[in-house]
């Protein structure tokens, strides 16, 4: 297997810092935490907004103004561990992933520099403006005949199955040039994947999901070679185009380490954005009723979805030497929890953050799709998809409601929040 980070380093990182207070009691995978992480993070943001999680083996950030930096300092925090799983790999799936032919290597979110602007550079290209255009009106086709299904099939539905899950898989399947006909394929073998790296996949689990990771990154290989011959307007069009005309700027493997790797984030993170939207707009019937009467304010609203209740309420880095953040002194080789969620509702940064607020002037200076030279490449994909959903629903389905028999659950996992199952009525 190549250097695709699956198994981290194998050193044991440092102990926690001297002049660092200790917290026990934290982990995002405690039932308190996956109920409400911004309630768990208030006391701490306030009591010690920075401390050691020794069960962890992290320290973490839990402020806007430190994390913002750490995710500048990018020379000095390292962002090769964001793609380690967080529960050890077990041997039978590592041996699955351990075959020859499987060899996905860092190109954007696990890449250090100068590699990851060279690469950055050119998928850049494939989220133009032009692009953007180009697949606007294919999401919202795709919006509307999923929702028009979905309400056609009768109340109550589970929003994911019927929508969440398709129209963010399927949106970037078309961005990569995917045959629409393999879509169900892809999208079986995309389930779950999320779970084994951030979340505590059993090791049956772990074993079925490497056979999906295998067989996917199989997929993108025999993708890239078919585009070679048979060239259309997507990105993997495009990234071959830059290859042939200088083979030094983009090799291949990383062609189809960039499509491997973008059919996975702009997928199962994007369908817990827009399940974390209607959950914010269908508890408060006011802001929905307000959508509904002025849907020019959704793209607004979806700004502080992204900052109230972000898909992503952590991320990751560890200290490449000996530094310093927040006064507290780190050893290379140290760990960091970046909290998102923390510094999303830093009352430093937003007045009164517990409260979810369409009208709020600084909704877009969230942290949610990162900062520095990892900012999140697909935010403007993301946040259109978002958009197109909530107007379609609102002029399509009104009297959408949460399903008053079908408490919400939230699937533990170390990085990502979103419902187990978003059930709706109408």
């Amino acid at each position: 297997m190549g250097d695709s980070g699956y198994f981290g380093t194998g050193q044991k990182p440092p102990a926690a810092p001297a002049d660092c207070p200790v917290d026990h009691g934290f982990s995002p995978f405690a039932d308190g935490y996956v109920a409400d992480p911004y309630g768990e993070l208030a006391r701490r943001r306030r009591e010690t907004p920075v401390f050691h999680a020794p069960d962890l083996g992290y320290l973490v950030l839990t402020r806007m103004s430190d994390v913002a930096e750490v995710f500048k300092r990018d020379d000095v925090f390292a962002s090769e561990n964001v793609q380690e799983p967080v529960t050890p790999v077990c041997a039978a799936a590592a041996a699955r992933l351990a075959v020859n032919d499987f060899n996905p290597v860092p190109v954007l979110s696990n890449r250090a520099e100068p590699g990851h602007g060279r690469i950055r550079r050119h998928v850049q290209n494939g989220f133009s403006g032009r692009r953007m255009r180009l697949l606007e009106p294919v999401i919202r086709r795709r919006a509307e005949t999923l929702v028009d299904a979905m309400l056609a099939a009768g109340p109550p539905g589970e929003f994911s199955a019927a929508v969440g899950h398709a129209l963010p898989g399927e949106t970037i399947y078309r961005l990569v040039g995917f045959p629409e006909a393999d879509d169900p394929m892809l999208m079986d073998w995309s389930r779950d994947r999320l779970a084994f790296t951030w979340g505590r996949a059993d090791e049956a689990a772990q074993v079925a999901i490497a056979d999906s990771m295998v067989a996917y990154w199989r997929y993108c290989v025999g993708h890239v070679a078919r585009r070679r011959d048979e060239p259309a307007d997507d990105l993997t069009s495009e990234l071959l185009a830059v290859h042939a005309d200088d083979p030094s700027a983009l090799t291949p493997e990383e062609i189809t380490s960039v499509l491997y790797g973008l059919s996975f984030a702009g997928h199962e993170i994007v369908s817990y954005l827009l399940a974390n939207a209607l959950i914010c707009l269908l508890t408060r019937r006011e802001e929905w009723a307000a959508l509904i009467a002025e849907p020019d304010r959704i793209p607004a609203t979806v700004e502080e979805v992204l900052r109230f209740d972000s898909p992503q309420t952590s991320w990751r880095r560890v200290a490449r030497e000996d530094t310093e953040i927040a006064g507290t002194r780190v050893l290379a080789g140290t760990r960091i929890f970046l909290s998102l969620a923390g510094a999303n509702h830093d009352e430093a940064e937003f007045d009164a953050p517990e409260t979810f607020d369409m009208g709020r002037e600084n909704a877009r200076a969230h942290i949610s799709f990162g900062r520095g030279v990892h900012f999140c490449l697909g935010n403007r994909l993301a946040t259109m998809e978002a958009v197109i959903l909530l107007e379609t629903l609102t002029a399509r389905a009104p009297t959408l409601a949460l399903s008053p028999d079908r408490p919400l659950t939230y699937v533990p996992n170390f990085t990502l929040r979103g419902p187990a199952e978003l059930w709706l009525t109408w």
